[in-house]
């Protein structure tokens, strides 16, 4: 039995239940923003009608990437550290982590890695991101979160083909040929039209435009992600990445990959508690 990639395609995006929906504070916030008369007061009054997002807000100013003597004592107090754009970034990860499910044991299996390493690259995105000063750290956090926004529904999607489940290597295939076009229909939906560049270029190693952005620098974070993976064999010499040599990662080199992650690890697993469900 046999199915073409475009047939999956349209099921997936077909089926509203699997796609992820623009979360409606995420909206308003968006909106507040965008006012005139914007402000801290406004910012804080949307985010905190929401409990867990108000919850995730101030354990995030108080987090190490944040970390001052003194602690935010309430919601506006922490939008004032962080910035009401970052706060909007932040915001938009929290609530559009993926709350798909299956009761298919594979497809179950398959959509907690695909949460954590997603948790993972977003961490990995916003360090690196740190380091050159180039991108918005929690722009970055929200790129890397949102490349593999897509791949969720299309697991879901393929409970109804259990001839592609059996094969390992036919769900990879899926996933890395329907995951750019499926992510950049959710993302278009939610109109993060500066964000589309993300799961465009989806593990495409030999990206190279005259000048890097996002998209190159969420490669780079990609590459540092898949490290110990069965997949990071399809992962070309870090030195041979462009998107990698357009940027100034400091004492990041090519032989330093391990160590940026041992450097990090208490950043890395303090950001990583906050954004895993």
């Amino acid at each position: 039995m046999k199915i073409k990639l475009k047939e999956l395609y349209q099921q997936v995006i077909s089926n509203k239940a699997l796609l992820p929906a623009v979360p409606t504070v995420g909206v308003q916030i968006l909106q507040a923003l965008q006012a005139p008369n914007c402000n801290v007061k406004m910012f804080a009054k949307i985010i905190g009608n929401d409990v867990g997002l108000t919850a995730f807000i101030l354990k995030t100013a108080r987090s190490l990437r944040f970390l001052t003597r003194t602690q935010p004592k309430d919601l506006e107090a922490a939008i004032v550290r962080m910035g009401m754009k970052e706060t909007y970034y932040l915001s938009l990860s929290f609530l559009s982590r993926s709350v798909v499910s299956s009761s298919n044991v594979q497809v179950a299996s398959l959509l907690k890695e695909t949460q954590l390493f997603s948790t993972k690259l977003s961490v990995i995105s916003c360090f690196l991101a740190e380091k050159t000063r180039r991108i918005p750290g929690n722009e970055a956090m929200l790129g890397g979160l949102f490349q593999d926004i897509g791949v969720p529904a299309i697991l879901v999607t393929l409970e109804k083909h259990q001839f592609i489940l059996d094969d390992e290597q036919k769900v990879k295939v899926c996933v890395d040929r329907l995951a750019p076009y499926v992510g950049s229909f959710i993302l278009k939906q939610w109109q993060l039209d500066e964000l589309l560049e993300v799961p465009e270029n989806r593990k495409k190693w030999d990206l190279d435009r005259e000048e890097a952005g996002l998209a190159e620098l969420i490669l780079v974070a990609r590459f540092h992600a898949m490290l110990g993976t069965k997949e990071f064999k399809e992962c070309p010499p870090l030195s041979a990445m462009p998107a990698f040599n357009k940027f100034n990662f400091g004492d990041i080199g090519p032989d330093n990959t391990l160590q940026l992650l041992k450097d990090s690890k208490d950043e890395l697993d303090d950001i990583q508690r906050l954004l895993t469900p």
